[in-house]
């Protein structure tokens, strides 16, 4: 997410002094199946070194958000012999609106989902993946900002559009497959969209692995703002069994992924 949170000067800093050493990419195991969401920002398009930290986690799934038509050439470009499975999809008249998915894994589907009081629409994708046939939620739930363009009053009274798309998207899911939900939610995992899907089930991933380090930053007024706002949510057909931050690339998101197992609860 590109923006300046002036607002979080007023509330805080969440994070700010997490030490925690984070873990290093790693090798999965053949039953396993890595998983990567990444904030590219649409701002740099085409970054050569965000491009190299989305290569260097070796993923199987990489669901991307704020893609462009240049992050799409660049990105087909460099991993497009790795994934031979890719969808992009980017509004013409906003160049932070898209979407994007490098796959290993053959697409069964991919439904386009309108935004319901947010700024970007989400995606359901079905895949035969390894571990069987799945669904994956891609979202980019709305920033915390007011329709009058306060980031100060919008901290507060965002909260709630959080909470409804992730109840318009997650309506859409078919209950009876596996699934996913993963992405740049622009809250951390007390906000109302995650709580929701703990509500019905859904495990936050990273925590497991990382706590509560940070995996967006943005300098302002002398300081850094730290704040986890990209998730990747488990229904319980998957076993999370390690996970990371990648310290690299040059968006203000940091890249992040979770390797699965699949079990049949």
């Amino acid at each position: 997410m590109r923006w300046v949170w002036l607002t979080l000067l007023v509330v805080g800093c969440h994070g700010c002094g997490d030490s925690r050493v984070l873990a290093p990419v790693m090798l999965k195991a053949a039953n396993q199946m890595r998983v990567m969401s990444y904030n590219v920002n649409f701002g740099i398009a085409g970054d050569p070194s965000t491009i190299d930290a989305i290569a260097d986690a070796k993923p199987d799934l990489v669901f991307l958000q704020e893609t462009n038509a240049e992050w799409q050439r660049a990105i087909v470009a460099r991993l497009g012999s790795e994934y031979p499975h890719v969808r992009f999809t980017h509004p013409e008249t906003w160049q932070a609106g898209g979407m994007g998915l490098l796959s290993k894994y053959p697409i069964v589907s991919l439904e386009h989902l309108d935004t319901y009081g947010g700024y970007f629409f989400a995606w359901r994708v079905v895949l035969d993946t390894k571990l069987g046939r799945i669904q994956v939620l891609n979202v980019h739930l709305r920033p915390p900002m007011s329709d009058g363009g306060s980031w100060v009053v919008g901290y507060f009274s965002t909260r709630g559009n959080r909470l409804s798309e992730i109840e318009h998207h997650a309506a859409a899911l078919d209950r009876k497959l596996p699934t996913l939900v993963v992405g740049d939610f622009n809250e951390e995992g007390d906000g109302r969209a995650v709580e929701f899907l703990k509500d019905r089930g859904f495990g936050d991933a990273l925590p497991q692995f990382v706590g509560k380090t940070r995996t967006w930053e943005w300098p302002v007024s002398g300081m850094t703002l730290k704040f986890q706002l990209d998730h990747i949510m488990h229904d319980a057909y998957f076993v999370p069994v390690t996970g990371a931050i990648v310290e690299a690339g040059r968006s203000d998101h940091k890249p992040v992924w979770v390797d699965f197992e699949r079990i049949d609860p």
